[in-house]
């Protein structure tokens, strides 16, 4: 009878009958064994294969993996029983020009945080939750939307609109339901709305002036209040409450509890943003100013400006730092200057502390940072989720001078920086000759040269709390740009061979 394992080795090599290898199995994936002999483990497990049409379909492949791996003298078997095998997987998914991840605990609970703006975050979801169906809906344990933006988690209505969407791929389905949504409160009116009313009702106290029109439910907010992004997000909530019920909250700083249901994977959640102001009886989130014109490098002298709506969501996203075992996590949304300098003025105090061996830098790389707070953070692993893959999304990310001050501030010399964008993988697919019928008006269309993307930039992080494992696909099926470190309680992360099989 076929049972459940998992990889428990960084990497082994799936291979054919021939001894050919099929493909790379990293620590923690799932396997089904289905006979085992003293040298060798015959499993089965998911690929994807590009079908004639060019999608892309999971389908079921078996191969040999071998039994044993020699590591530190001792011989370790390469897959056991998968609730023998403790990791914690971070995948930080390529949606081109946005933030999305997903985050999967030793026992299976799953937390997304943010979700991109189109449909690439619902199909890697798909392909990694399979089988779902409105009878059996995959539980998502906390659905986490930094902030408001539409880069950040518009992606996640496309999970809920695959569900009703007409003559969509069964493959590409997902039936979900968030037991939880966290978030930072804001929601956005139309832009036909002027600039300080933009994100709710305001006060002015102490000479700031401070939102106060914050939401634990942004169902609260009626429909005609919002812009269309979060229009179409209070339909996909609207959609999943009926399937059944959903915590909604608002996170701020000092809010750890609403993680509390991870304890029991060992893991550890502060909620370090966003930062509530006091003034007077006023509490809420201030409005924040954009970088004043006219500075040649704006992160070494930040003036603000005028205040900004774009700047104030951006600077209030939720901010959270995840620990399991000696390894510490900290995902920053799109913090800026004054809200990067409001953490390191905490950090400085001793208040929090932000030091931590993985980071997903602030703002896809964006050139309004804080040079301190990178020194603060002190990564070993930094990744830029970016993709400026149209004019309207060129935003020139990440910056020259943002992955300058990542290698100067990062930790020691074997730190690492990773960008979705420059970790995906492109083949030549020649002339091509658009499909696209013109209208009688139109010209016909000009063939062009072309490439295809046969990797997307997907950087995975694994841990077991000890040893830390950070890995990018490439154009070949059996070869991974892959580090490792072996994380002490207290000190310096140290590189460590790659445990092979």
């Amino acid at each position: 009878m076929a049972e459940d394992f998992a990889i428990n080795a960084d990497f082994a090599v799936l291979r054919r009958e021939d001894g050919s290898p099929r493909t790379l199995l990293a620590w923690g994936d799932r396997v089904r064994v289905l006979d085992r002999t003293a040298t060798k483990v015959e499993v089965e497990v998911t690929d994807f294969k590009e079908q004639p049409d060019g999608s892309i379909r999971p389908v079921a492949t078996s191969g040999f993996l071998r039994r044993r791996l020699r590591v530190d003298g001792a011989n370790r078997q390469v897959a056991l029983p998968e609730n023998e095998v403790h990791v914690l997987q971070v995948a930080f998914v390529d949606v081109q020009q946005g933030d999305g991840a997903l985050v999967q605990t030793p026992s299976g609970k799953l937390i997304t945080i943010d979700g991109g703006e189109n449909q690439l975050f619902a199909r890697f979801l798909a392909g990694r939750l399979r089988g779902t169906s409105p009878a059996a809906r995959r539980p998502i344990d906390a659905m986490v939307v930094t902030h408001g933006d539409a880069d950040h988690f518009a992606g996640l209505s496309k999970i809920r609109q695959s569900e009703t969407e007409e003559g969509l791929a069964d493959h590409k389905r997902l039936f979900v339901h968030p037991a939880r949504v966290f978030h930072n409160g804001l929601v956005k009116r139309p832009d036909s709305v002027p600039e300080l009313e933009r994100l709710g009702p305001t006060k002015k106290a102490g000479g700031r002036t401070i939102l106060t029109g914050l939401h634990d439910n942004p169902l609260d907010v009626p429909a005609s209040g919002m812009n269309r992004h979060f229009k179409a997000w209070r339909k996909a909530l609207e959609g999943w409450q009926a399937a059944g019920p959903i915590e909604f909250r608002r996170l701020a700083r000092g809010t750890d509890d609403a993680f509390d249901f991870l304890a029991a994977d060992g893991i550890a959640v502060e909620v370090l943003g966003p930062l509530e102001t006091q003034a007077g009886n006023v509490t809420g989130l201030a409005f924040l100013a954009e970088p004043k014109e006219g500075k040649p490098l704006a992160h070494l002298d930040f003036e603000p400006g005028f205040l900004s709506a774009s700047h104030t969501i951006n600077g209030h996203s939720v901010v959270l730092r995840l620990q399991f075992g000696n390894v510490r996590m900290l995902f920053a949304g799109d913090l800026n200057n004054a809200a990067e300098e409001a953490l390191l003025a905490e950090h400085t105090a001793g208040r929090i502390d932000l030091e931590s061996e993985v980071l997903k830098v602030p703002h896809h790389g964006s050139h309004e940072f804080a040079p301190g707070f990178l020194a603060a953070v002190s990564p070993v692993v930094s990744v830029v989720s970016s993709g400026d893959e149209t004019s309207r999304t060129e935003y020139i990310h990440p910056r020259a001078t943002l992955m300058s001050a990542l290698g100067r501030h990062a930790r020691g010399d074997a730190s690492v920086v990773f960008v979705t964008e420059m970790v995906a993988f492109f083949e030549m697919a020649g002339l091509v000759t658009p499909s696209a019928q013109p209208t009688p008006d139109e010209a016909p269309p000009r063939p062009f040269f072309g490439f295809r993307r046969t990797a997307f930039g997907l950087i995975r992080v694994r841990t077991d709390g000890e040893r830390l494992l950070v890995f990018s696909d490439t154009g070949k099926r059996d070869v991974k740009e892959a580090y490792a470190y072996d994380v002490p309680p207290a000190g310096q992360p140290r590189p460590s061979s790659l445990r092979r099989a």
